[in-house]
């Protein structure tokens, strides 16, 4: 693609930051990046590293070591290949904004309007682009099953946490409101991300995530006395949509890059990226923004069906990991990277009966 196109990125958030990030340094493409007005809040987002292409002066936290718990016990992983990452929201930004002085590049803070299908900018011009790509997440159904989560950074009087294993997922805590377990992000043996997490069609109250908080820190710290240094909230949808294509794109979440069954985004954000940035060095003739397998895909939707079901049933499935995958085949299962023979333990595993009834549920209606 030789001759200059003009892009317009919308959204202000990780999969517009992150595409922004991948262009910047293209010579053939003018960039006006809107990115909105309310920039969001400060939230931890996380990862498995490979490509060791984020440097780790942006990072919050680097684990080798991870675990799942359960009222039955506790499966422990461990990657010197591939730790797992957290960076912040603004880190990520400030990071993907350097280098992006150029004539080349607008970054714009204001809010665009959608009418009929087209979009205006401030002034009430059609904003027209050879590509346009809307990072907003805007589905407005109200029967979505969602990942929402409340997270709590918080700093203790004495030493509390082991700060060289996180915490993926701790299922000992209230299942009453659907498959809910905390994360844990120990950065120091007082300083913690504390987030209870919920597979559920309803956000609950704050009071709610609050209570699981202060259950869950005495319950397995003994915790009764510590300080909220901020707090960070979000819902991530269980389910992909029809997208638009060309020259109207979706990417992020509107553009199907989470992983229905775990909500994992971050990653598949930037292989996206690379995917349009592929396109436009001509390396690929196809703009296909799919990053999504249909292996995975079906293979989450059986997942999915079975919470939905029987959401009591979620810790014995995780709890499954641990007899089938150590560290680096799980951060390759979470990655969609197929190793045969642990995903054949995991499927032996896992709870045969309700599997099989929501594979044949599954086969019968997908696609």
């Amino acid at each position: 693609m030789s001759s200059s196109k003009t892009i317009s990125i919308i959204g202000g958030g990780c999969a517009g930051y992150s595409l922004l990030n991948k262009l910047k340094n293209l010579s053939n493409i003018e960039i006006d990046f809107f990115i909105g007005k309310n920039q969001g809040i400060n939230n931890f987002w996380g990862y498995w590293e490979y490509d060791k292409d984020i440097p780790d002066n942006i990072l919050s936290g680097k684990w080798n070591k991870w675990k799942i718990s359960t009222q039955d016990g506790e499966k422990f992983f461990e990657s010197s290949s591939h730790p797992y990452c957290v960076t912040t929201r603004h880190n990520w930004i400030s990071y993907c904004k350097q280098n992006t002085n150029k004539k080349n590049i607008r970054i714009l803070k204001e809010d665009i309007m959608e009418i009929n299908n087209k979009i205006y900018n401030k002034n009430n011009d059609e904003i027209i682009s050879d590509f346009i790509f809307d990072s907003r997440y805007t589905n407005k159904s109200k029967n979505i099953f969602l990942q929402h989560f409340k997270g709590f950074l918080i700093k203790t009087e004495t030493d509390c946490f082991d700060d060289e294993v996180l915490t993926l997922m701790d299922f000992r805590c209230d299942q009453s409101k659907g498959m809910q377990f905390v994360y844990v992000l120990p950065f120091t043996k007082k300083i913690a991300l504390i987030e209870p997490t919920i597979y559920s069609y309803n956000i609950e109250d704050e009071i709610y995530y609050k209570k699981t908080l202060e259950s869950y820190l005495y319950d397995i710290y003994k915790i009764k006395k510590y300080n909220i240094i901020k707090t960070e909230k979000g819902s991530i949808p269980l389910e992909h949509n029809n997208i638009k294509k060309g020259p109207y794109f979706n990417i992020g979440i509107n553009g199907n890059v989470n992983r229905k069954s775990s909500g994992y985004t971050f990653t598949f954000i930037q292989k996206q990226s690379i995917l349009i940035k592929n396109f436009f060095l001509n390396i690929s003739n196809d703009l296909s923004l799919k990053v999504q397998s249909n292996f995975f895909n079906f293979l989450d939707e059986i997942f999915l069906d079975v919470i939905k079901r029987k959401p009591s049933i979620g810790p014995l499935i995780f709890y499954s990991f641990g007899k089938s995958f150590n560290g680096n085949e799980m951060s390759d299962f979470m990655n969609n990277r197929i190793n045969f023979i642990p995903f054949m333990k995991m499927l032996f595993n896992l709870p045969f009966k309700e599997f099989i009834k929501s594979f044949i549920r599954c086969l019968f209606n997908y696609g």
